[in-house]
């Protein structure tokens, strides 16, 4: 299942839980654990393996090359395959290798692209995922050092993506400190030190018989959080769905992963929509607005300190959307557009954007749109993205990749990847 069909569930609430459970709800603060932020030294970084991509794109597998040959210098990758090819119809068909072919298949492939497999280590999970920063290992690490898994719950059809959280946690012998509320990874930001970013659009339509403060104590009990502020929506083409305008929406809703990040403990970034791309674009107007929105908030708000949060603003790109032909559709393709029938041309916006980045020790790994024949306004806010970036990343390496396979699946970089930290706070 990829990141858009889950979304499509999830968003629905199609197992939307009634309460939290009596032991969470008494603790607002925990002693135990803290979420570490991803600007802190990381020993890994986890990706996702499909050789296959969404409504006709390029396989996913193609960024997961680009981004291991630029990272391996910096950190380690654990990289998470499973016996899923390219030959497959379908992520719930018949898989035709087994755990030992398709490890060795996948070693071939990366020798010869001549990845650094001293760097690599490959994690099998016999469900494939490739946006597996929302169900995986959400890392926390106690006072002591030890590592531990968030297990939030994941409405997913496949048990076993729904516990691949725990299932890993289990692999790796680190224990989980569960929650009974319905949360994904993209959907929360930590500064590492008590501060936590959540997004009121996703969590209540998430968990829609809870209310915010239920929500929010129950954030705090799992993070270790002092401090949460609260955004408000994010951007208008990461909506799912059919839009007023007759395209469909193919994002997540309003993951925070996708318009506000942390680039230290002080500092956080926020996309920015130009006068231009405001006085020439309808959907781009709506998102100027709820960014500013956002803008305001964040400038009024403190940190787990009582300290004001230094603000900088990122570029997004010019709106973009995709075209496939509804009979060219897998079945699991053809739900995410309700309404369409066959002989219908289907057009989508690619949810595209600067921050759904990786951080990792020493670079920052983000996006590039702009491809030979695209409009050069892309190309303009790939550089300025970029400049941005480094303002606020100066000692760090900015890459950036082509990451157009995963915006066709609603989704991007840190989408696709999961940072783990060193479980000793401030070892490099």
């Amino acid at each position: 299942m990829s990141k858009r069909q889950f979304m499509k569930a999830a968003i629905a609430g199609f197992s939307a839980i009634s309460q939290i459970g009596r032991s969470s709800a008494q603790s607002t603060f925990s002693a135990d654990y803290m979420a570490p932020g991803e600007f802190e030294p990381q020993e890994y970084i986890w990706l996702s393996w499909i050789e296959k991509g969404s409504l006709g794109s390029a396989p996913f597998s193609d960024v997961a090359l680009s981004v291991m040959r630029a990272i391996t210098p910096h950190v380690k990758v654990r990289l998470m395959y499973s016996n899923l090819t390219a030959e497959d119809a379908s992520y719930f068909g018949p898989y035709r290798l087994t755990q030992p072919e398709a490890e060795a298949r996948l070693r071939a492939r990366l020798a010869s692209e001549r990845v650094d497999m001293t760097r690599v280590e490959l994690f099998y999970y016999p469900q494939p995922f490739g946006a597996i920063q929302d169900p995986g290992p959400y890392f926390l690490r106690a006072r002591n050092g030890r590592l531990a898994v968030a297990d939030y719950r994941f409405d997913h059809p496949d048990r076993r993506t729904e516990a691949m959280d725990r299932n890993i946690a289990n692999a790796l012998g680190l224990p989980t400190v569960k929650s009974d509320l319905i949360s994904e990874g993209g959907a929360r930001q930590v500064n590492g030190r008590g501060t936590l970013l959540l997004v009121e659009a996703v969590e209540l339509s998430r968990n829609s018989s809870l209310g915010l403060d239920t929500i929010e104590a129950e954030h705090k009990r799992v993070h270790g959080a002092k401090t949460v502020v609260w955004l408000k929506q994010g951007p208008a083409d990461e909506a799912w769905g059919r839009l007023p305008d007759g395209k469909w929406g193919i994002g997540t809703g309003g993951h925070v992963d996708v318009f506000a990040r942390f680039a230290d403990a002080r500092t956080i970034l926020l996309a920015n929509v130009s006068d231009r791309q405001i006085s020439t674009n309808p959907v781009l107007r709506e998102t100027s607005e709820r960014m500013e929105e956002n803008f305001r908030i964040l400038s009024g708000a403190k940190d787990e300190r009582g300290r004001p949060f230094r603000i900088i603003r990122v570029p997004v790109p010019d709106t973009m959307t995709g075209r496939v032909a509804y009979d060219s559709l897998s079945r699991e393709e053809r739900s995410w557009f309700e309404g369409a029938k066959p002989g219908d041309t289907v057009e989508f916006y690619l949810p595209g954007g600067y921050l759904n980045f990786i951080i990792a020790n020493g670079i920052v790994i983000t996006a590039r749109f702009w491809r030979a024949g695209m409009s050069e306004s892309l190309r303009t806010t790939d550089a300025l993205a970029r400049s941005a970036l480094q303002r606020a990343f100066p000692s760090r390496k900015i890459v950036q990749v082509d990451v157009l396979p995963l915006i066709y699946d609603g989704g991007g970089l840190h989408c696709h990847s999961r940072n783990q930290p060193y479980a000793a706070a401030g070892k490099h």
